[in-house]
């Protein structure tokens, strides 16, 4: 799972075509775009974001900014239209304010414990990361007191990942 950014790029009205086609090259020129979804622009890092959000403002085309994560291949979504898309290039993609993640600690509680409260959250889950030792579950961040009571109630215990995985 890796932090991206994505940079909306909204076409200017009035101006003649060749005035997008030069805005497109400087960004291909300065910019590393990793990947896109329509007009969505995606890059990897912060230094990236801020040239890309500096060319689309100089040409008046800059829209909504958004704070993503790519997905690894594996990974298993229910709905994803509510949380996130997949790009032209089969990226998967999650808008960070729309989801939390969290895992079971392994150490705390038996196994029975574990497996009951899982299936009681999976009300919730939007979507597992296979990993190593425990999978990553996600969910929406207005549910993440659920999935602390129904820790405490099986007497397990929940890892909330940083937002900066």
């Amino acid at each position: 799972m890796k932090r991206m950014f994505g940079v909306e790029m909204q076409a200017p009205a009035g101006k003649l075509p060749g005035f997008y086609a030069q805005v497109i090259h400087k960004i291909g020129v300065n910019v590393n775009v990793f990947d896109r979804d329509g007009q969505l622009l995606i890059v990897e890092g912060e230094h990236d974001r801020q040239k890309l959000n500096e060319l689309l403002t100089k040409a008046s085309m800059l829209g909504e900014e958004f704070s993503l994560w790519l997905l690894p291949p594996d990974t298993e979504i229910i709905h994803l239209d509510d949380i996130g898309f997949e790009s032209q290039e089969g990226h998967t993609y999650l808008y960070a304010d729309r989801v939390a993640f969290f895992s079971l600690d392994v150490s705390a509680g038996d196994d029975q414990d574990q497996w009951a409260a899982l299936e009681q959250m999976k009300e919730t889950i939007l979507g597992r990361i296979p990993s190593t030792p425990a999978d990553l579950y996600l969910i929406d961040p207005a549910h993440d007191q659920l999935i602390d009571g129904i820790a405490r109630a099986y007497n397990i215990s929940v890892l909330w990942q940083d937002k900066d995985v």
